[in-house]
């Protein structure tokens, strides 16, 4: 009896342990029907937040940057895909431009060997596809890993169909101590376009090794001149122009205008000098003038010729103290004239236009 009723023992235990054993692999339920498997957590990407637009001159990307995370902070090693979706949608029904129906699976992209865009450092850059008119496309990505499993959707970014621009043209540069100043006429637009314009400025020094154009004004620019500074006296450089279009967060820049060419440097001489006379005094001549008021003044030039030879030279080399000069050691009764000049500390010597001639005769 006490056999049969261990035998019972032993077998209800078993049950029980076969139970539990069940249980720690399914699901239990209820009603002690055996339950579906539970799903493995899902590891995913981080979600992309930065989709945006980037133009260049002449040409239009998407761009977002890869994915740093899995959702469980590990690094996602296995990234295999994104796949951009597109929604198209008509401006006159612009109501639901970001709700989350009507988009499609416009591209898949494998970002170690695309066929379309290309990938530069950590950031993927697509070609936007033309935009019909009337038109406002609707772009979001995701990422896919190995298993097939996709990321939270992106940012949503709303983008239009833009004109094509001309670039500026009549560009002009005027230099002056380490400054030049651009100029420039503004393309003509339809009429019917309602978004900015702006501009970009773009230099290369065509000297350098690396002679890239490099963009100066990261701000937009809305007006049609711009002063650059902080350039080298006597170095060549170059400029180009662009024109941007925008509506929005959708905008579209023109090609390169002409290439304009210039050497910066102080091109500007000191004023012509005021109040000049010359008399004979006491055996020799007398020369006088007004100082000049130049900042970077660095002296005057006095210029002789006579009567009888007719050659003209440099006869003194004052400093800005000297705004005079007594020349002796003539010969009586010739005439003798005089002029004079003001120069800078520019590295060409910028010299004023002259002073009147002053013919005096030697007593």
């Amino acid at each position: 009896m006490v056999y049969l009723e261990n035998k019972i023992l032993t077998k209800n235990y078993f049950l029980l342990y076969l139970g539990l054993a069940l249980c720690l692999g399914f699901s239990c339920s209820a009603c002690g029907k055996r339950g579906n498997p539970m799903p493995p957590s899902l590891v995913v990407a981080e979600k992309i937040s930065d989709l945006s637009l980037v133009v260049n001159p002449g040409e239009r990307y998407l761009s977002w940057s890869l994915p740093r995370e899995n959702s469980d902070n590990t690094k996602p090693v296995d990234l295999s895909a994104f796949n951009v979706m597109l929604k198209k949608v008509p401006q006159n029904l612009d109501s639901c431009r970001y709700c989350d129906e009507g988009f499609f699976d416009y591209l898949t992209i494998n970002p170690f060997k695309p066929q379309s865009g290309y990938q530069l450092g950590t950031t993927f850059f697509l070609p936007v596809p033309e935009i019909p008119k009337d038109f406002i496309y609707v772009f979001s990505v995701t990422s896919i890993n190995s298993r097939g499993w996709s990321s939270e959707v992106s940012n949503k970014l709303a983008l239009f169909a833009l004109p094509e621009i001309t670039p500026p043209s009549r560009v002009e540069l005027i230099p002056s101590a380490s400054i030049v100043d651009l100029s420039w006429q503004a393309p003509v637009l339809p009429a019917d376009f309602s978004g900015e314009l702006y501009f970009r400025v773009y230099r290369r020094q065509p000297e350098t090794q690396e002679p890239r154009w490099r963009l100066i004004t990261p701000k937009a620019i809305n007006d049609t001149n711009f002063i650059d500074v902080g350039l080298n006296d006597w170095h060549s450089y170059e400029y180009v122009i662009t024109a941007v279009a925008k509506i929005e967060k959708s905008s579209i820049e023109s090609s390169y205008s002409e290439i304009a060419h210039i050497t910066p440097g102080d091109y500007t001489p000191p004023a012509q000098l005021e109040n000049f006379s010359a008399f004979y005094y006491e055996a020799g001549i007398q020369l006088i003038w007004n100082p000049s008021g130049a900042a970077d003044l660095v002296g005057y030039n006095v210029y002789r010729r006579d009567d009888i030879s007719g050659l003209e030279q440099i006869i003194a080399v004052l400093t800005p103290e000297q705004p005079e000069y007594f020349d002796i050691n003539l010969v009586g009764g010739r005439t003798y004239y005089y002029r004079v000049t003001a120069f800078d500390s520019s590295d060409r010597k910028n010299e004023s236009d002259s002073t009147p001639e002053i013919a005096v005769k030697m007593q």
